[in-house]
């Protein structure tokens, strides 16, 4: 799996000091948890997506250094106790990993709040040449005969309805109080086709102990539901590096540890962040990475791949808001480039994070129009802005007042609120439903899109929530 494609993200295993039982970073204190470090058996284990998810899916797992070369098995599913027999084996492609340290602009710069960890072993395949819209069963190995458990996930449906989970920031807390947000998503929809995460996976990018945390909140559900990542800013780790042009680098684990489409026609710090996926006929995702300084090649890539696009359904996914709901926040530069694009080929839907609030509203077709969103009145693209972990902002004091300019109306906000959000799109219809924590339905629509590409909106009558503020909600301290 050796996709290092930076300078700065290149890192090679190193003879490392034995591991510290005892980390101290500043914020928090904490006895190293035996889920973290990295053994013979193989653990963090991820599905992840291909561009054409039909005939195939990627697997991700982690082991110790001693296991440098393995492979995994994969089988059509079948009701027989014995499912197992036939399984095809197939080898993985193992990369290194320092984490304490990696190359940058000519310079070693160590990573501080991994001091201790001994270099890991990341391990991915890739399966091929499968049946569309059926259910594949896999396992992946580690040292000796020390196997995973046999997991089951499906491959995409050539046409037909799509069903996915989106969530916004987990970033704090990650195992204490995001892993109740999405495990509820999960229960809420077990079988869906995949969960979109739009960045801050973690807080502090190149951390292990962080995605030892995200990886131990998700559990097995990673490992049957693909996952289909977005690059945050908390993604980016802070160099401090005296006359870097540009003071943050992708994370040491990202690459590692998803394996994600490539785009030949990007630079090489945009591979893996910036992609996209058909997931079926009608449905086509676009994956920017609004942290990375390239945000004008990106908005012509996107230009490109939504001109070529003939799926009827395009939805946009990044972490800075193209209209900030967070207090004091705003993204203006990555408007003027991107907002262009998604207006010029009408984008459907833009999932988005950062903020830590909740938002959604419409751009109209024309700005004299887009007041009749709600009543089934013309419109053009979507936005939300959702958080799906403790961290929670004060929502902009002028609402999205300060967008009007751009056409866009505010339909419903919250704070101090954990969300993940259900959208189901089948034919000419797009239904979307924002759940909190306990499950409860806060926020849905419905878009329609008819055969000559007109949409509309119409609001559901099944939310019976007041509006979410800090004014109204419990006391809060932040985690």
């Amino acid at each position: 799996m050796l996709r290092c494609f930076l300078p700065t993200a290149v890192a090679a295993a190193l003879l490392m000091s034995p591991v510290q039982a005892f980390h101290t970073d500043g914020d928090h204190d904490h006895q190293q948890p035996p889920w973290q470090e990295a053994t013979g058996w193989p653990d963090r284990i991820v599905v992840t997506l291909p561009e054409e998810p039909q005939t195939g899916f990627a697997v991700t797992w982690r082991t110790d250094a001693t296991v440098d070369a393995t492979v995994a098995q994969i089988v059509e599913a079948r009701d027989d106790a014995r499912f197992d027999f036939g399984a095809e084996q197939v080898d993985a492609i193992t990369e290194a990993l320092d984490l304490t340290a990696f190359e940058a602009l000519g310079q070693t710069v160590e990573v501080e709040l991994n001091a201790g960890l001994p270099p890991a072993n990341f391990h991915s395949v890739e399966f091929t040449g499968l049946k569309p819209d059926t259910i594949y069963a896999y396992r992946v190995k580690g040292a000796g005969d020390q196997w995973s458990e046999w997991l089951q996930t499906k491959t995409a449906a050539a046409e037909g309805p799509v069903s996915f989970l989106y969530v916004g920031d987990a970033q704090n807390a990650v195992r204490s109080h995001w892993s109740r947000l999405i495990r509820a998503a999960f229960q809420e929809a077990p079988k869906a086709d995949f969960i979109l995460h739009a960045g801050d996976l973690v807080n502090r990018a190149s951390r292990d102990y962080e995605w030892a945390e995200w990886f131990d909140a998700t559990g097995f559900i990673h490992g049957m539901i693909p996952a289909l990542p977005v690059a945050g800013n908390h993604e980016y780790q802070r160099l401090g590096l005296p006359g870097a042009e540009q003071d943050r680098v992708l994370s040491i684990l990202w690459r590692p540890q998803f394996t994600l489409p490539l785009e030949p026609t990007l630079d090489d710090d945009l591979q893996e962040v910036t992609y996209d996926v058909r997931y079926a006929k009608d449905v086509h995702f676009f994956i920017l990475s609004t942290q990375n300084n390239k945000v004008e090649q990106q908005a012509e890539w996107l230009d490109r791949e939504l001109e070529a696009s003939d799926a009827k359904w395009k939805i946009v996914s990044m972490h800075h808001p193209i209209f900030s709901s967070g207090r004091g926040r705003d993204s203006a530069d990555r408007r003027a480039a991107l907002l262009p694009v998604m207006n010029k080929h009408k984008v459907d839907l833009v999932l988005q994070g950062h903020d830590h609030t909740y938002a959604r509203g419409t751009i109209g077709q024309t700005p004299e129009r887009v007041g009749f969103a709600d009543k089934g009145g013309d419109v053009s693209t979507m936005f939300v802005n959702s958080v799906s972990g403790p961290k929670q902002y004060e929502f902009q004091e002028d609402g999205w007042d300060r967008y009007v300019d751009e056409g866009v109306v505010l339909q419903r906000k919250a704070e101090n609120t954990q969300f993940f959000q259900l959208i189901t799109i089948d034919g000419d219809e797009l239904v979307y439903e924002a759940r909190t924590a306990t499950g409860a339905l806060y926020d849905d629509f419905v878009m329609k899109k008819n055969r000559r590409g007109k949409k509309t909106i119409t609001k559901g009558a099944t939310s019976t929530m007041d509006e979410r503020l800090f004014a109204n909600t419990g006391e809060y301290d932040r985690p």
